[in-house]
């Protein structure tokens, strides 16, 4: 026998192993769908899951607003302009307020004339009084010996009723005096504080206009000049707001989601490709309207939950109105977080 010679088949081939090119292709074709899918779950449900919002740097808010109606005559500071409290920002009159002085003056004066010719009668009571007591007693005691005359048949009784007239007179002269020392007293009594706070109210009144001066009442940044020079302003309206030097981040918080915000929760604060690290401070037991840089177009007014965010120690605070994304301060390499 004899061993025959192996022959190929022609339509069948030998098992090729494939290249490590072909295998680090797969690989990365693989991690690229899942990236992929990743990149879209965390568009589409990600904010289900960690906090994904935005915000405003803001300060604490303080309005310059006149407590009556006021012509703007001169402006001192500009949108912008740092101010310390007390300082003067614009100069103002008010018709109202010097016709109200005015009224009030002569009012309080006609009152301290009043007071003055209360006193004075006062004081002539007091006078009269004295003499009135005397001009009583010296009649009593006439009466009692006119009627020991009588008793005796010595005197009248036409003179015993003269003596009894005087007397009575007397008596009603006296109790006069009294009363109106009495009603004299109680007036002027009122009126003493009467005057008093007329006084209180016009010293007041010209505090509060001060001469026309409008001062900050904080430190911190003139936000929005609400008024021009010669504008006439009605009580209550705003002159200017002015935000305060400690910035913080206004954040809104959607409702819905499948985490929660408690203070002391750190959150990552990017504008652009800067970023800041946060602490949350409070979390607002409110929800408001969206400010209108976050409405969407033809939708209705959305409103999220307020909470407020302190920059972290050692980070510089952003500008006023600087529109931010907030986000859970999540370990991720920071050119995720600039795609993010």
């Amino acid at each position: 026998m004899r061993r025959l010679k192996f022959r190929r088949i022609p339509d069948s081939l030998p098992n090729e192993p494939r290249s490590r090119r072909q295998a680090v292709i797969r690989w990365i074709y693989i991690t690229g769908v899942v990236g992929l899918a990743a990149v879209l779950g965390d568009i589409f449900v990600g904010g289900l899951f960690y906090l994904r919002s935005e915000g405003l740097v803001v300060g604490d808010p303080a309005v310059i607003a006149a407590e009556f109606p006021v012509t703007i005559r001169e402006i001192r500071v500009h949108q912008g302009d740092r101010v310390r409290a007390g300082d003067i920002a614009a100069i103002v009159s008010s018709q109202s307020v010097t016709e109200a002085v005015a009224r009030l003056t002569g009012e309080l004066a006609t009152r301290e004339m009043r007071l003055s010719e209360l006193r004075i009668r006062a004081e002539t009571v007091d006078a009269i009084v004295g003499f009135a007591e005397t001009r009583h007693l010296i009649a009593a005691n006439a009466r009692k010996e006119l009627e020991t005359l009588m008793d005796r048949g010595l005197l009248s009784i036409e003179k015993r009723t003269a003596a009894v007239e005087s007397e009575y007179r007397s008596e009603q002269d006296l109790g006069s005096l009294k009363a109106e020392r009495r009603v004299i007293e109680g007036e002027i009594g009122s009126l003493a504080r009467v005057l008093d706070e007329a006084r209180i109210a016009i010293g007041e009144l010209r505090k509060l206009y001060d001469q026309g001066r409008m001062r900050a009442p904080i430190d911190g940044i003139v936000g929005r000049v609400a008024a021009e020079q010669g504008a006439v302003v009605r009580a209550g309206e705003p002159l200017f707001e002015i935000y305060g030097e400690q910035r913080y981040v206004l954040g809104y918080l959607p409702t819905g989601g499948l985490y929660e915000i408690k203070p002391g929760d750190r959150v990552t604060i990017d504008t652009g490709l800067q970023t800041a690290e946060g602490i949350v401070a409070r979390v607002e037991p409110i929800a408001a309207a969206l400010p209108h840089e976050f409405q969407g177009a033809f939708k209705p007014v959305e409103r999220q939950q307020v909470f407020r965010i302190e920059f972290a120690e050692g980070e510089t605070p952003l500008p006023l109105f600087t529109k931010v994304k907030l986000r859970s301060d999540i370990l991720l390499p920071h050119w995720i977080r600039w795609i993010w």
